[in-house]
């Protein structure tokens, strides 16, 4: 039994979930076996998977599996883990180290239930309500209606605001969690399921109907205590009840008679045991009923709660500087991991840093990607991202300061351009999704871009194809050759387009060098194009030089700009080579 203390080791765990936890303690009670297992007797006969979310050591697990049994589920907040006395032969179980309110909004997110519970939770912990604000949002009504509900304050028992006693906590819990099939019972102090559930205005009353059995005994089990006092001269007694989502009817009660007692310490027969004929709704009748996958859903939970930990990471470098990526069980089946965010981290796999940041698209993603919260990046990786950004910035420096022209190069980094001059141009020629172009009415010259405004824009590297005629070295005769290569596209919005928004009801308009625009053989091929479809020929509207000519081109920093120091060291080093030279050759 834990009651007061607090394992050290989760102690920020334990304070953190709970307001009372310095108080209470953990405010554990080791099940014993016998006890356990008369309890168990209550439940179905078929018991495939049970699962325990405040399991200890496990007694109650073990205690109420049977020969049906092949998987048993226990999380607990306190990783120790004390050996089971008295057990020959134990059946295996699955166990993570978490606490109860971090696991519940897990179990949610990937919609893991489970057919059978078996719960002793911590008696009189307040949980902090927000951590279980899902059950808000449970499928079963009572349950969104008893969470609703708060517990009045009382002097004696004092409560804090935005907490829910623990009992109350992982009985809803447990019936949010329940699959169709699903039952349980509960352990707890008989007072605490009295005043909160049973008792005429209980604020949790809403889930007794789905309580089908309440069995009260004198006296904590858990301890071999019977005479301790409650409250003034109230005896304490323990409460187990039976709950399953499908029983709507309310519950059966009965008292266990201490009269009836033996002197043997594991004989429980004087326990009574509910009989299965109260509970209504539907159960599991044949083991092919029982939940599939369970046993992967709850490890993709433990696999999280060590990514969680710090133990994994979704990016990472390798040691050659590739990187590599992973994504846990958890987030492969959460239904809150956007998909398209999945598929842009694996895209970064077997890349370096620095092949991704030369282009702005991938560079674009590649920061993306490193930079979004749902993702555990390493500290190695971050860095190196950030080194291949600054790497490429100094490299891609000019020597010297550029004339516009030369300055387009480098709009593949600006989102928006402004114009300085009015430039004109015809309407643009629309493309049907049949592949027809349907040419406007009138083709008149008309203002396309206006003086003082800003327009969106990106580059593209276009596929162009020319045609040249050159004669043959053996024949004398002049031939058809092709030449292919790629090409600097601009291509800017007749408006303005948000971040990240696709492009609607603006037109596109097509920037490339003159000499592909004067040459009627040569055709330009895009996948991506304003107007065109597949590898269809795409329109050149205006010229580089006049999109340098009418649009203010901002300007570079050449490497004085950008690595001063480096700069004058090296003229320090050009002005000693010089004076060494003319001294040689004086």
């Amino acid at each position: 039994m834990q009651k007061s203390n607090i394992n050290p080791a989760c102690l920020q765990p334990m304070l953190e979930s709970a307001a009372n936890a310095s108080e209470k303690g953990q405010s554990q009670f080791f099940t014993p076996l016998a006890f356990g297992r008369r309890l168990a007797e209550g439940l179905p006969r078929l018991r495939p998977n049970i699962t325990d979310l405040n399991c200890g050591a496990g007694h109650l697990l073990q205690a109420s599996a049977n020969k049906s049994t092949a998987l048993l589920l226990g999380s607990d907040i306190d990783p120790a883990r004390p050996k089971i006395e008295g057990l020959a032969a134990p059946v295996p179980v699955s166990r993570l180290t978490c606490d109860a309110t971090k696991l519940y909004p897990m179990q949610v997110e990937i919609e893991l239930h489970h057919d059978l519970f078996v719960l002793n939770p911590p008696w009189r912990l307040w949980f902090y309500r927000d951590r279980l604000r899902d059950l808000a949002d449970a499928q079963l009504a009572a349950v969104r209606e008893a969470f609703a509900q708060l517990e009045e304050a009382a002097p004696r028992r004092g409560t804090v605001d935005g907490t829910i006693d623990s009992t109350i906590a992982m009985l809803l819990i447990a019936l949010d969690r329940c699959s169709y099939l699903g039952e349980g019972l509960l352990i707890a102090n008989n007072a605490t399921l009295e005043r909160l559930i049973f008792a005429p205005n209980a604020p949790h009353a809403a889930v007794a109907r789905h309580i089908w059995a309440h069995v009260i005994i004198p006296g904590n089990p858990m301890t071999g205590i019977d005479d301790c006092l409650w409250e003034k001269d109230q005896q304490f007694h323990t409460g187990v009840i039976y709950f399953a989502p499908g029983h709507e009817s309310g519950p059966e009660r009965l008292v266990a008679d201490p009269a009836k007692r033996t002197a043997d310490p594991n004989d429980f027969s004087w326990v009574p045991v509910p009989d299965r004929s109260l509970r209504m709704g539907p159960e599991i009748s044949y083991p092919t009923q029982a939940r599939k996958n369970l046993d992967d859903d709850w490890h993709a939970i433990k696999d999280q709660i060590g990514l969680q930990a710090g133990s994994r990471f979704n990016l990472w470098l390798t040691p050659s500087g590739r990187i590599t990526c992973n994504l846990s069980l958890f987030e492969e089946k959460s239904t809150k991991v956007d998909k398209r965010e999945a598929q842009r981290l694996f895209e970064l796999r077997g890349h370096t840093p620095m092949e991704l940041v030369v282009q702005r698209a991938q560079r674009d993603e590649l920061l993306h990607t490193v930079r979004h919260p749902l993702w555990k990046v390493s500290p190695d990786l971050i860095a190196a991202v950030n080194q291949a950004v600054t790497d490429y910035n100094a490299q891609r420096a000019p020597l010297y300061p550029l004339p516009p022209i030369q300055r387009l190069g480098y709009l593949d980094e600006q989102d928006v351009i402004e114009c300085k001059r009015d430039l004109m141009g015809l309407p643009i020629v629309t493309v049907k999704d049949d592949g027809k172009a349907v040419a406007p009415k009138a083709r008149v010259p008309k203002v396309i871009f206006r003086k003082g405004e800003k327009y969106s824009i990106r580059t593209q590297t276009v596929n162009v194809t020319r045609t040249t005629m050159k004669p043959n070295p053996f024949t004398g005769m002049s031939e058809e050759c092709e030449h292919s290569g790629q090409e600097l596209a601009i291509y800017l919005c007749d408006g303005l387009v948000p971040p990240g928004e696709k492009i609607k009801d603006q037109k596109e308009y097509c920037f490339m060098d003159a000499s592909i625009m004067s040459d009627p053989e040569t055709k330009v091929k895009t996948g991506a194009s304003f107007a065109m479809n597949g590898d269809m020929s795409t329109a050149i509207h205006f010229s580089l030089q006049q999109l340098a000519d009418h649009f203010v081109i901002p300007d570079v920093p050449d490497v004085a700009t950008v690595h001063p120091e480096q700069y004058r060291k090296n003229l320090d080093t050009l002005v000693e080579l010089e004076s060494i030279t003319t001294a040689l050759t004086a």
